[in-house]
């Protein structure tokens, strides 16, 4: 069963955020934003081409929040 492809955005949604990449199926696409939040600070969100709407948001700092990994997400 194909998930659709979901996009990788940097910044906030409501200021306009870049893209950074497509990705297949949503649980790759929320590993791989978590693995680019980890490697660059900044905001990022998940939009899902389907449904038009942004799923989840992460904030990607040094141990942010007491995550080892500096990660803080929210799902929408």
């Amino acid at each position: 069963m194909n998930e659709g492809t979901f996009d990788i955005f940097s910044g906030a949604p409501e200021e306009h955020g870049l893209w950074v990449e497509a990705v297949e199926g949503l649980s790759n696409a929320r590993q791989r934003m978590g693995q680019i939040a980890a490697e660059e600070r900044g905001k990022y969100f998940l939009f899902s081409r389907s449904s038009q709407s942004i799923l989840t948001r992460m904030n990607g700092s040094p141990r942010a929040f007491g995550h080892p990994y500096g990660l803080h997400g929210v799902a929408l």
